[in-house]
């Protein structure tokens, strides 16, 4: 599978660019794994929004789903000018009884996903993980042909992350402060630091930094993190793409 950055900021946008939003082409296959402000902007540059098989949303914080409400008007005038014959599937974390905030409607239908779920979608599987959050978020492990991607979604640093983490080929890991910011968990994110400490601990192949700090020298983040991982180690930015 190989994965394009179309969103690697937190919060808002830089100008031009987008929060929190990432394509996975796999033999064919579209799938778009959150979509925050930006995101179909940038989606366009690759995958035409009709082309797209599903979405899957970690939750629903704004910088993740900004842009969730146009997809669906997508694909509504897509399905009407015949250009989608299918409807987009959308996964959306949620607990049990929760409101999920969109519903159904022409060329999309909603669904909810939940810890420990496993989902087969566009050649992959997808199992999802709580993470520690200020809202009900999902972490997710996707596999294929023997690879392991895990994306950490929004997250404080915890022990038990690395279990989810463990043996990843990447590890995509929110990074929204510096080192010397130790509170970071009252804000519900991690640090440099404890990134690099999840990655050590979790033996991941490569680790990509992502929902990135608007402030500072963004180059220290992978220094940071590299003084505990040895592993390689790249800065998300928008067209970022690898494979997995």
């Amino acid at each position: 599978m190989r994965v394009t950055v179309l969103g690697p900021w937190g919060a808002y946008p830089k100008a031009g660019e987008a929060t929190a939003g990432y394509w996975l082409s796999i033999g064919g296959r579209n799938l778009l794994i959150d979509c925050g402000s930006g995101v179909l902007a940038q989606l366009q540059r690759y995958c035409p929004l009709h082309m797209l098989d599903a979405a899957v949303i970690s939750h629903r914080h704004y910088d993740h789903v900004a842009d969730l409400g146009c997809l669906q008007y997508a694909c509504l005038i897509d399905t009407d000018l015949a250009q989608r014959s299918d409807s987009l599937p959308i996964f959306i974390a949620g607990e049990r009884d929760e409101d999920l905030g969109y519903k159904a409607m022409k060329g999309s239908d909603i669904h909810r996903i939940s810890d420990g779920q496993t989902l087969h979608v566009c050649g992959v599987d997808i199992t999802f993980f709580k993470t520690f959050h200020g809202a009900y978020c999902l972490g997710m492990i996707v596999q294929a042909g023997g690879r392991k991607l895990v994306y950490t979604a929004d997250t404080c640093y915890d022990e038990s992350l690395i279990a989810h983490c463990a043996g990843a080929d990447v590890l995509i890991a929110e990074t929204s402060f510096y080192a010397d910011m130790p509170n970071a968990k009252q804000y519900g994110h991690m640090n440099a630091t404890e990134v690099g400490q999840l990655a050590k601990e979790a033996g991941a192949a490569k680790l990509v930094l992502t929902h990135l700090p608007h402030f500072g020298d963004r180059s220290r983040l992978a220094a940071q993190a590299g003084q505990i991982f040895g592993g390689a180690i790249e800065t998300a930015s928008c067209g970022l793409s690898f494979d997995v």
